[in-house]
C-alpha cells in the first residue's frame, strides 16, 4: 500500500468518526485517532517494508477479539469457504476424501454424485488429475482441481486395491449437496436414530425427509443425536423444532441493545412429528442451533437430554458484508430458551478461561454444581438449569477409554483403521450378501489382531501392543464398522459404531421415560 493511499484512508478513519459525532461522542472515539497515527509510523518508520493488509487485519481480529469470544472477523479469502459450509451445495465430484501415503484416498462417495454414478469405491486412491500426477497434492489444490462447474469434465486415474494398474474414470461435475444428516436409521426396539453434524440451509428439509422414512419404517421413539454438532442457522433449528411441538409455545427468544434485537420465536400448530418420543444427545461439542433445539424441547417437556451439560454458546451474530469483500460477524444479542435460560456461558475470566471450562469433569454432575446454578421451570413444573448451556436431564459420560498409544492409533492421519478395513472389504462382500447377516456373524478374532499388527509393521505405523491387546474389542469394532461402511454405506458404519457407544444405549433404557413426557400434551 504506498504512502499516499495509507494517509487518505487515515483521514478517511478520522472523518469517518469524528465527522458526525458530537463533542460528546468523541471521547469515546479517542483510540481512532491514535490508530491512524500509528498506520502511518509504521508506514514511515519501520525497518522493513510491511504488507499493511496482514498488518491492518490483524487490528480488525484484536478489535473484535475483545467483544466476547464469537464475534470475529472473516477475511475475503475465508468467507468463500465459510459460505459455502452452510449454502447446502457446491459443484464438483461428489467425494469425502483424506490426503494418505501422498494421495487422495475416497473415504466414501457422496450418494446420488458423479463420483457414486461412476462406481469410485471407498479406498480408491485418484493418483493423476486430467493426466498430471496427484501425488503429494495439497488441500487447497484438491479442492481447485476436482471442484468446477456443473456439466465440466475431469478425468481421475484410480488405483484401487486388488487391480494391478490404474485406470481411468471421466467425472461430469454436478452440483453436490452438502448433508446435514450423517446417518438415520432404526435402531433397537423400533427407535429411529438421526445423528446432525450442522444447521445448514437444508437441514430441516434432511430431517423432515429423514423422519418421513424412519415413520414409515416403524419408529416408535426418536433418538436425536446432536453430539459435536457446533450450530449454524438459527432458522433451521427453529423450523425443527416447530416439526415437533403444536402449540404457541415459544421456541426461544433473543434480547439484545438495539430494538430489532429483541425477537420472540413461537411454534406453529402444524408440527407433523408429535406423537413419539423424543431424546436427545448433547456433549460439550453441542452448540448454538443444537442448543435451542434441546433447549425448547427440554422446557416445552416435548424430549429427554441425555449426555453431558453442551457448549455454551448463546450469542446472536449478525454478519456484515464490508468493503472489501471480507466480512464481519458481530453479536447483536443473546439467546434464551423458552423457561428464561441464558444459554450463553460466562466468559468475564477471558478466553483462555472459556474454553478451559469444557475440560472440567462433571461440570454437571455433582449436587455442588447444580446448587450454584439458578433454576428454571419446564411448562410441565419439572426443574431445569440455567448458567450457561444445556444441562441434560440424564448425565451420563461417554465411557470409551482406551490406553492413550490406542486413541492415538484411533486417531492418526494414516488412518490406519480405514486402510486394514480396505483388506477385509472384498472377503466380506464376497462372503456376506446383507448387512444384517455380516452383523451376526462377522467378528475379528485375535489372529485378526496379529494380522492387524504385522500389517502396521509392514506400513511402519506405531502402536503399543500391550495397549493394543487390552483395548482390541474397541478398535474391533471401529475396523468392522469401516468395512460395513465401505460395503453398504455410511449408514451402517454409524449404525455398528453405536455398539460400543454408552451414551446411545444407556439413552434406549429411557424411552419409556420420555414417553410420560408427552402423555396428556
Amino acid at each position: 500500500m504506498k504512502k499516499g493511499l495509507l494517509i487518505i484512508l487515515a483521514g478517511v478513519i478520522l472523518l469517518g468518526i469524528f465527522g458526525f459525532q458530537s463533542d460528546a461522542g468523541k471521547d469515546k472515539y479517542r483510540k481512532m485517532k491514535t490508530l491512524s497515527q500509528l498506520i502511518q509510523l509504521v508506514n514511515n518508520n519501520y525497518v522493513e517494508d510491511v504488507d499493511m493488509d496482514d498488518i491492518l487485519e490483524g487490528a480488525i481480529e484484536g478489535m473484535l477479539d475483545r467483544l466476547d469470544p464469537h464475534s470475529n472477523y472473516i477475511s475475503q479469502e475465508h468467507l468463500k469457504t465459510v459460505t459455502e459450509q452452510f449454502a447446502g451445495k457446491f459443484e464438483g465430484i461428489g467425494i469425502e476424501f483424506a490426503i494418505l501415503d501422498g494421495y487422495i484416498t475416497v473415504i466414501s462417495p457422496i450418494p446420488g454424485t458423479p463420483s457414486e454414478r461412476a462406481g469410485l469405491q471407498s479406498g480408491d486412491k485418484i493418483v493423476r488429475i486430467d493426466g498430471e500426477s496427484a501425488y503429494k497434492i495439497t488441500q487447497e489444490d484438491v479442492l481447485n482441481k476436482l471442484r468446477g462447474p456443473k456439466g465440466s469434465e475431469v478425468i481421475v486415474a484410480i488405483r484401487r486395491s486388488g487391480l494391478d494398474d490404474p485406470f481411468d474414470v471421466t467425472l461430469i461435475r454436478d452440483e453436490i449437496p452438502i448433508v446435514s444428516v450423517l446417518a438415520s436409521f432404526m435402531y433397537k426396539d423400533n427407535s429411529g436414530y438421526i445423528k446432525l453434524n450442522r444447521f445448514a440451509s437444508t437441514t430441516a428439509q434432511e430431517v423432515e425427509d429423514a423422519l418421513d422414512e424412519l415413520e414409515a419404517l416403524g419408529m416408535e421413539q426418536l433418538i436425536l443425536d446432536l453430539r459435536n454438532n457446533g450450530g449454524g442457522y438459527m432458522d433451521q433449528a427453529i423450523k425443527i423444532v416447530d416439526m415437533f411441538v403444536s402449540s404457541n409455545d415459544t421456541i426461544v427468544f433473543t434480547k439484545g441493545r438495539l430494538p430489532d434485537s429483541n425477537e420472540v420465536f413461537r411454534a406453529h400448530k402444524w408440527g407433523t412429528h408429535k406423537k413419539f418420543p423424543i431424546i436427545v444427545l448433547l456433549n460439550r461439542g453441542s452448540a448454538s442451533a443444537s442448543e435451542i433445539v434441546s433447549g425448547a424441547l427440554q422446557d416445552l417437556d416435548r424430549g429427554l437430554i441425555l449426555g453431558e451439560t453442551s457448549f455454551g454458546k448463546g450469542l446472536v451474530q449478525r454478519q456484515y458484508p464490508l468493503q472489501d469483500e471480507s466480512a464481519a460477524r458481530i453479536t447483536i444479542a443473546r439467546y434464551y430458551t423458552p423457561s428464561g435460560r441464558l444459554i450463553q456461558r460466562d466468559y468475564n475470566g477471558g478466553i483462555e478461561d472459556y474454553y478451559a471450562d469444557l475440560r472440567e469433569e462433571d461440570r454437571e454432575a455433582s449436587d455442588t454444581t447444580l446448587a450454584e446454578r439458578p433454576e428454571f421451570k419446564t411448562k410441565k413444573g419439572r426443574t431445569v438449569y440455567g448458567g450457561g448451556g444445556i444441562t441434560p436431564d440424564i448425565h451420563v459420560v461417554s465411557d470409551l477409554e482406551v490406553a492413550s498409544s490406542t486413541s492415538q492409533l484411533i486417531w492418526n492421519s494414516k488412518r490406519p483403521i480405514f486402510n486394514y478395513s480396505g483388506t477385509l472389504k472384498d472377503k466380506v462382500s464376497d462372503k456376506y450378501s446383507t448387512y444384517e447377516a455380516f452383523d451376526s456373524k462377522f467378528e475379528l478374532s485375535k489372529n485378526d489382531l496379529k494380522d492387524f499388527m504385522k500389517w502396521m509393521d509392514e506400513k511402519e505405523i506405531e502402536y503399543e501392543s500391550d495397549d493394543l491387546e487390552k483395548d482390541w474389542d474397541i478398535v474391533k469394532t471401529r475396523i468392522t464398522a469401516e468395512v460395513a461402511g465401505a460395503i453398504w454405506g455410511k449408514n451402517y458404519l454409524y449404525k455398528k459404531l453405536l455398539d460400543i457407544d454408552t451414551q446411545v444405549n444407556e439413552a434406549v433404557k429411557h424411552i419409556s421415560e420420555a414417553k410420560n413426557l408427552i402423555v396428556e400434551r
